[in-house]
């Protein structure tokens, strides 16, 4: 950024800012290994870089900033949603560090948090944009977790990194194992929604749902081709991108992606042998008869190449 003809350039590793520097400064950040929970800030470069040391909450907030002598040169007081009630600097030397909740880097200029894939206002408890995964971020995509007094959002999306995804810092799970930055193989998250592309509109999706074509209940069958023999299942998948594409018509028509409730159906991919399931990736969860208006939690507009125009459609008879 530049502030008053003042670049600072900041550098990150995978999704961890790791370090700032400006012609008048330059620090690196320490993390808890596989977290974004500070463990150090050292401010200067090479040898001469200083060591000061965070203390957190249970949370992974910053509470306080001390130096090698163990003196506080930084301490600081939140709200339940992480805005600055009090700040100290001690009685020595003092220094002031940006990080705020896991993932999030204070902007004085603005007054925001960086949140990773957006911002953060403090004083609303609020994201200033909605969530990037649209409905698969809930139905308030502005929202900051659950509960900001026990749960953490790294990176501002539904899913995160690591083994504890965004999930509980504190209960009955460890807090130094909820979040990670996996710098090896990507593993999916858990299913949590269930996708279905169409090109039908949603007012008449979301007063009739999705009806079955027939009456074959032979799974195998409906892999292969639901129209011969008509099959009892409609089909959806865990996959947000395959619901994409065939709410696009393999990318050449205009249409929705719609968002249902984790329904019970048949995991194709589980049920059949390997070689009977000729499209593996595309993850089919077969629900039986329909899928009711009332578990179809609303659409998002595609544009033909399958990108998202811009806005989601609530359904008003979701329940």
């Amino acid at each position: 950024k530049t502030v008053d003809g003042l670049t600072t350039e900041f550098f990150w590793q995978g999704d961890q800012l790791v370090a700032e520097n400006s012609p008048h400064h330059h620090r690196s950040y320490v993390y808890e290994p596989g977290t974004f929970r500070p463990l150090a800030l050292l401010d200067g470069e090479g040898p001469d870089a200083r060591p000061f040391y965070y203390h957190l909450d249970h949370l992974g907030t910053p509470q306080e900033l001390t130096n090698p002598a163990g003196q506080i040169v930084w301490s600081a007081r939140y709200n339940g949603y992480g805005k600055l009630t009090e700040l100290q600097h001690g009685g020595g030397e003092q220094l002031e560090q940006p990080l705020r909740f896991q993932g999030q880097y204070f902007d004085p200029e603005s007054g925001l948090h960086y949140n990773r894939h957006r911002y953060y206002n403090p004083e609303t408890g609020r994201y200033l944009t909605p969530d990037p995964s649209k409905l698969a971020g809930g139905l308030n995509g502005y929202r900051y977790t659950v509960n900001p007094t026990g749960w953490v959002d790294p990176l501002g999306l539904v899913d995160c990194p690591g083994q504890g995804g965004c999930r509980p810092a504190v209960g009955d799970q460890d807090p130094a194992g909820k979040v990670g930055v996996d710098e090896g193989v990507k593993s999916p998250p858990k299913p949590t929604y269930l996708y279905r592309g169409d090109l039908r509109k949603p007012e008449v999706i979301f007063k009739e749902g999705f009806m079955s074509l027939g009456k074959s209940t032979d799974l195998l069958l409906h892999v292969w081709d639901n129209r011969d023999p008509p099959s009892n299942f409609v089909s959806t998948t865990t996959d947000v991108n395959v619901g994409t594409y065939f709410g696009t018509k393999y990318n050449t028509r205009k249409g929705y992606l719609y968002v249902l409730k984790r329904i019970p159906g048949r995991d194709v991919n589980k049920e059949l042998p390997r070689n009977d399931v000729p499209y593996s990736y595309e993850r089919e969860i077969a629900i039986p008869d329909r899928v009711k208006a009332e578990d179809i939690l609303g659409a998002t507009p595609l544009n033909k190449d399958g990108s998202y125009v811009g806005y989601s459609i609530p359904n008003p008879q979701r329940k």
